[in-house]
Formats: structure tokens, sequence, C-alpha cells
């Protein structure tokens, strides 16, 4: 079995459990669902499913975002419409092979209905690129009792589960180097059962992705690559190589970050919704209400600088406030930032923009601006607005990205 027999069996299966008195596994990635945390998900449902000694388990890799939203995902299109494309042959190689007919082929948050939820005749849970389930899900799953069964990561640990088979948390660059050295462990341990299940290049190739995505191409002056992402990119590597000798992990890199970075036909709206964090602010005790408990968000955009936008565009500051509010209102949030980044040159740089909900208390948001601004994350204000309840900022020191969600108190 191969990872596409292991994708279509996963579909077709998602609620034969009671009837078959299976137990499902199921495989959660994190709410952003980029490339790493989707490649995840499908990588160690994989792994799991050919290790397991229970045959009457199944392992599901669930994609954390809602079908319709797999668009929006153009760091994840490239190589897994490339890797579809390699496995379907003969009749079926007629037709395009493209993000819509791929997201046919996966399971999706918005296919975890309650009907799907109360088919399982048990259920566990795998975190992979996170270690805390994110608010939606834990909702969703609140009425299913479930086990948390293993946890990888690369994040710092919120000490939420306490995982009964497996938790590997490890600061690397990516989380499926982290699947990968388990894969290569469990290879070494099993040699009889991995020659039935050969990693082939293409999957190797669709493994390598976030690895060289989330290193910055296994660069170590970025200070995002460890020696498990090297050791792991190298093992790859040689599976392809193996294959197609012609291969350049460089050449490929390129390919991965001019196709992650097409933007050019997402609005705004989609914009803010395509790399999107919600987070839970409750700082105090837990019966306490609002304003110190409430929902904000980060969006990360790359490749996009609002002041050229502001610039350049007439209407693009309408356009952008209303796409903020639209937003925050679909999320329930009290405020929206974004993460905008781009080359200027060869200089990076990276701005925030800070909008509040009109009817969040003024103290709050005094409070939320005063930590940013007195933190060493070192903000130039590009325009700043009470009255509208909107800050713009360069940032200078990089070294923070949503990490900056600490300084929000």
């Amino acid at each position: 079995m191969n990872l596409y027999q292991h994708l279509q069996h996963c579909k077709k299966n998602l609620t034969n459990n009671k009837k078959d008195n299976k137990t499902t596994t199921l495989v959660f990635g994190n709410e952003t669902a980029d490339l790493d945390s989707m490649v995840s998900a499908l990588f160690y449902s994989y792994l799991a499913s050919i290790t397991t000694p229970d045959k009457n388990r199944q392992y599901i890799p669930l994609i954390n975002l809602n079908r319709e939203d797999f668009k929006l995902k153009t760091d994840c299109i490239y190589p897994i419409v490339n890797y579809f494309n390699s496995q379907i042959s003969g009749e079926k190689k007629e037709k395009e092979v493209n993000y819509e007919t791929c997201s046919q082929e996966l399971v999706f948050r918005d296919d975890l209905t309650p009907d799907v939820l109360d088919s399982f005749n048990a259920l566990h849970v795998v975190l992979v690129d996170h270690n805390r389930l994110c608010y939606d899900l834990e909702e969703l799953l609140r009425p299913k009792e479930y086990v948390v069964e293993s946890i990888i990561d690369h994040h710092v640990d919120e000490q939420k589960y306490s995982p009964t088979h497996l938790k590997i948390i490890n600061m690397v660059g990516s989380t499926v180097s982290l699947i990968t050295q388990l894969y290569q462990q469990e290879e070494q341990k099993h040699t009889e059962l991995f020659q039935h299940h050969t990693m082939d290049a293409e999957m190797a190739k669709l493994f390598l992705a976030p690895i060289l995505i989330d290193s910055v191409n296994l660069h170590r002056e970025y200070n995002r690559t460890t020696d498990i992402d090297e050791v792991s990119a190298h093992y790859l590597h040689n599976i392809i190589v193996r294959q197609e000798n012609d291969f350049n992990t460089d050449r490929y890199y390129q390919q991965l970050k001019e196709n992650k970075h097409r933007i050019a036909d997402l609005s705004i709206y989609d914009l803010l919704r395509k790399d999107f964090k919600k987070y839970y602010h409750h700082p105090s005790q837990p019966n306490n209400t609002f304003p110190e408990n409430y929902f904000y968000g980060i969006s990360s955009v790359s490749r996009w600088c609002i002041e050229t936008v502001l610039e350049e565009k007439l209407d693009a500051k309408t356009e952008i406030w209303s796409s903020m509010k639209q937003w925050m209102e679909k999320q329930n949030l009290k405020f929206l930032l974004i993460m905008a980044s781009h080359l200027d040159g060869d200089l990076f740089k990276r701005e925030l923009f800070f909008l509040f909900d009109d009817h969040f208390p003024s103290s709050v948001e005094t409070n939320i601006i005063n930590g940013i601004e007195n933190s060493d994350i070192g903000c130039t204000a590009v325009s700043k607005s009470e009255k509208e309840h909107s800050y713009h900022y360069r940032q200078k020191n990089l070294k923070y990205s949503r990490k900056i969600k600490n300084k929000i108190k």
C-alpha cells in the first residue's frame, strides 16, 4: 500500500466504523493548514496505518480547514496536485487533476459532521504540528468521548494532554522532519514489513516539500534548520535520486516557493483567511468573562506590502478595513492582526496591522497597543488612529512571527 491507496481507503471508509467495530484515529494538523501541517497529517496517518499491530484500527488524516478553503492553500496545492498526478494513470489520466479533484480524495474539517462523529465506534486523536486542539475542534469533539493517542510537534508544549502512545516535541524546522525520523526508526525495526510498503520518489518529494519550505531550503543562517531537518531531507533526497538522477533540490525549492506565493487571484478577504490562527485570550480565572476573555486572530500574508497597496490603490483602505471587519465578524474576533511580509530588494520586511472591534474596551485596546510598542518587537508607527481603532507598524525585530501573541497581555 502506498500513500495514495491509503488516502483512498480513508475517504471511502470514513463512516464504516460501528458496523465494522473499528477504532478510528483522526490525525489533525493545526488550523493554519499550511504545508507542514497538512503533509504531517498525511504522512503520519500513512506510517501509523502500516505499522499498527491492531488491524481493527484505521488512521484518517483530517485537513484542518473546510474543503472550499483548500484553494487558498497555494503552498500545498502544487506538491499535492503533483503527487496525485503521479498516481493517476490510464483513462483517469485524461481528466484534469487540480486542487478541486484532489480535494475530493481528502478528508476535510467539514466532513467531520455530528453524524460522522456519532458513527465512530471508538475515537482516538493524534495532533501533528500542534499540541493543543484549536477551540473550534474542541467544541466539535466535546460531545464525543475520545483519547489523545499521540502528539508530534515543533512548538512550545502547552501541556494540555498526556498522550497514551507517543509524544515527540522538538524545536525543529518542520514537523515532517520528526515524522521522517520516526519513519526511519520504524523501517529499521520492521525491515520485512517495509519491503512491502516502499516509499517511492513521488512520496518522498511530497514529504520533502515542507522541510525545504519551513527551513528556507536548509539554510542555517535563517535559524530554522536543525540536524534532524538536514538528516531527514537527506534521507528523502536519496530516495528521490535513486529513481530520478536529475532531481535538484534547489530547483525544487524554487518551484515550491514560486507556487506558494501565487496570490494574484486571491481577494484581500481570501488573503486574511489563507494563513490564519485564532486564539482565545483568558489570562484570568476560567469563570471570568469579557473583557478579560475574548477571541482574537492573526492573519499572516506573504509577499504583500500594506504601505504599497495603500499608496497604489485609492480604495485599498476601504477594502482592507471592510475585509478585516467581515472576517472578524465571521470568527467572532475582538481584534485582528495582519502580519504582512515582503522583500525589499534582498531585505525581508514585515508590517503589523491591528484593527479592533468598535465596541472593544478602550482601556484593554490601549494596554495591548502599549504592550506591543514598549516590547522588544521594535515597532515603528506608519499610522495610528484611536478613533478608527487601527494601528499600522513596521516591525524591526523579525525574530517574532506569530510568537508576537506572547506579547499580548
